[in-house]
């Protein structure tokens, strides 16, 4: 039964009922009033807010499967990738071959520098495979997702692979390779994305790892101006602080419903052990108001006003930029309507996803020397042109 099912809400909905009935007029309980009573409260309690549970759950997508929500939604999901690079005729061979769809490929990640080795998935675009592209390196995009969640909410619920089709399908985005790292070992706790004092090295593996073992595996982007990270909910907070870290390439970010203050709770535990200087290293908003030295980072930033915070916290790193200018830059996007939940990051993806690609550099030849490329450099066979996006009605744009 479907976690995220109207059956298995409507079978706890009934036994809420039918359980407080069967404690009053069970036979065996007519002499015992008082744990009849308790047995009244405890399951007409438990049960109610068991069903109330499912069905924010069932609206949120927190967890999809009983697999995500017992930690082991992480095995293995459509083709599992070989050692070695992955060039043309090994990814056709591993590929969904339809005309004009790519394939999402599961991986582990072996971190060199933390040891951690947590499983991922991979998109590679159609053109990935085809003739004409298989001596290209492409960008690359990391998506990151919120707490609690996995990289399966990306497949299943935000229908990443079929957004990416879409939209490089209709020249608003490059061709390009996404990643979707596992961002904890728990799934009850919440790494933020850094590196925390005493404990998993998250920010190191997402970033340097994680792109060394995928520069290695595909024909991806050598250099940071092919590679960008995009995020939502506290993966939008991933997003907004990863690119500032020291050594870490990105040259563009997308937050959707992100902010850029470090939160620290229940679901973080101590992540920062009262260490001044490494709380304000992941502080985006401190970062830009006192250091001079951050790398030149474009950002976009989209949340829905009534989920006042997130458009907030964007408001202040947006003034914190005019008051302080520099190679940090930032569009922000704020829709009037939605809130913190998967239908308006639905609404957000597309036009995110599509400013990320303009940011990054396009698919290159495999020869070709990392770093900026003029957008007059001659496409590929097969390259759509790409449109510079625009917000969608309904949204305001400040950049």
């Amino acid at each position: 039964m479907s976690l995220t099912g109207r059956p298995l809400l409507v079978v706890v909905g009934l036994l809420a009922l039918a359980m407080p009935v069967l404690a009053v007029y069970g036979w065996r309980w007519s002499r015992l009033r008082l744990l009849r009573t308790v047995a009244l409260v405890a399951c007409g309690q438990l049960l109610v807010s068991l069903a109330v549970g499912l069905e924010v759950n069932r609206r949120q997508d927190f967890f999809t499967s009983w697999a995500d929500l017992l930690g082991t939604a992480e095995r293995a999901h459509n083709q599992s990738v070989p050692p070695g690079t992955m060039d043309g005729q090994a990814a056709a061979r591993a590929a969904d071959t339809r005309p004009g769809h790519g394939v999402v490929l599961s991986l582990k990640l072996t971190g060199p520098r933390t040891g951690l080795a947590l499983p991922a998935y991979v998109y590679l675009p159609p053109q990935y495979s085809q003739p004409g592209w298989t001596h290209r390196r492409f960008p690359v995009i990391e998506a990151l997702d919120g707490y609690p969640g996995s990289p399966r909410r990306w497949l299943t619920t935000l229908h990443l692979p079929q957004v990416l089709d879409r939209e490089i399908a209709a020249g608003r985005m490059a061709p390009t390779v996404v990643v979707l790292p596992t961002q904890q070992t728990d799934t009850w706790r919440d790494s933020e994305c850094i590196d925390a004092v005493g404990g998993d090295q998250f920010g190191t593996y997402l970033t340097r790892d994680v792109q060394q073992v995928v520069r290695t595996r595909f024909r991806v982007a050598a250099g940071r101006a092919g590679w960008g990270v995009i995020g939502y909910s506290t993966g939008g907070f991933c997003a907004d602080n990863l690119p500032l870290q020291p050594g870490h390439g990105y040259a563009a970010a997308a937050a959707m419903s992100g902010y850029f203050v470090p939160y620290q709770d229940r679901g973080t535990g101590d992540l920062f052990r009262g260490d001044r200087a490494a709380r304000e290293a992941n502080y985006p908003l401190w970062q830009v108001e006192h250091d001079r030295h951050l790398p030149a980072v474009a950002y976009y930033s989209a949340c829905a006003t009534p989920d006042p915070e997130p458009c907030r916290e964007a408001r202040r790193f947006q003034a914190a930029l005019r008051r302080h200018p520099g190679p940090v830059s930032l569009t922000r996007v704020e829709l009037h309507t939605g809130g913190h939940n998967m239908v308006t990051w639905r609404a957000i993806e597309g036009p995110a996803l599509d400013w990320l690609s303009g940011h990054l550099v396009p698919p290159l030849a495999a020869a070709a020397v990392p770093g900026p490329v003029p957008r007059t450099s001659p496409s590929p066979p097969g390259e759509l042109a790409r449109p510079r996006p625009s917000a969608r009605r309904g949204a305001t744009t400040t950049p």
